[in-house]
């Protein structure tokens, strides 16, 4: 595992770089396969954390080299958590992407998100010809019905905490903009697959805006009696081994 600082100086970026092995326990990368993990915001962040760190354990004992890392303004990262800023987050998938390209000597790699990780892959994605695979993970579809679950009582034009991380009241309005159906852009990855917990119109109406424009998508519920979302009595988020290992299996081959 190698953690370290990269993108630009007045914001660094924190990532942690580990390589791919060709098995269990040969320690011989597959220079080919990379993957950028793309982690979802505020308590989310918390909770999916093992789930994230099993997958990237996976990911190396399939031959895959993962980056994964924290937005500016975020955990390990640059810059105040008041400050944060959504298009500047987009700007850091952008970063990272170059990154592990950079690090692992690739010329495409795939992209995975939970959540916000997951609407921000696919808006940083918009601009790059380098994506592979795009796997969205319970993705943030509507901005605006996201806001309506966890702050029903809009405080206003003020910095309010959601769960304890704050959210400012631009940071607010600009992700409750977002309708990723209308969104996407005109490059398209190789393959987009979009994977839920349950079976949310939200995701079948985003997997049916990426066909109606010719991408090769699927859409694929996995139910899992352990959520990234629940936490136990002692803080820590249940393991979606489920859905972990159709995410592994979808990228396990060169040809997923």
């Amino acid at each position: 595992m190698n953690p370290f600082y990269f993108g630009p100086s007045e914001r660094p970026l924190f990532g942690l770089y580990t390589q791919g092995r060709s098995n269990g326990t040969s320690t011989t990368p597959d220079a080919g396969r990379g993957v950028l993990l793309c982690y979802p915001v505020g308590s989310e962040y918390l909770r999916a954390h093992r789930a994230f760190r099993q997958l990237n354990t996976l990911l190396n004992r399939a031959g895959i080299h993962v980056l994964r890392f924290d937005y500016s303004c975020t955990g390990d990262s640059g810059g105040a958590g008041d400050e944060a800023d959504f298009d500047q987050w987009i700007e850091d998938v952008d970063w990272a992407l170059d990154e592990l390209m950079d690090t692992a000597g690739l010329e495409e790699l795939d992209l995975i998100g939970l959540r916000w990780g997951a609407t921000l892959a696919a808006l940083a994605a918009r601009e790059r010809d380098e994506v592979r695979h795009m796997i969205l993970w319970d993705p943030i579809v509507d901005g605006s019905a996201y806001f309506n679950e966890v702050l029903p009582d809009p405080p206003g034009d003020c910095t309010v905490g959601i769960e304890g991380y704050p959210f400012s009241a631009a940071l607010r309005e600009r992700m409750g903009s977002v309708d990723l159906r209308a969104e996407l852009g005109t490059r398209s990855p190789q393959r987009t697959s979009v994977i839920g917990a349950e079976d949310d119109p939200r995701f079948t109406s985003l997997a049916a805006a990426l066909e109606s424009r010719g991408d090769a998508v699927d859409y694929e519920v996995v139910p899992s009696p352990g959520s990234w979302a629940v936490a136990d009595p002692f803080g820590d988020a249940l393991i979606p081994q489920d859905i972990i290992r159709s995410i592994v299996d979808r990228l396990a081959t060169r040809g997923g």
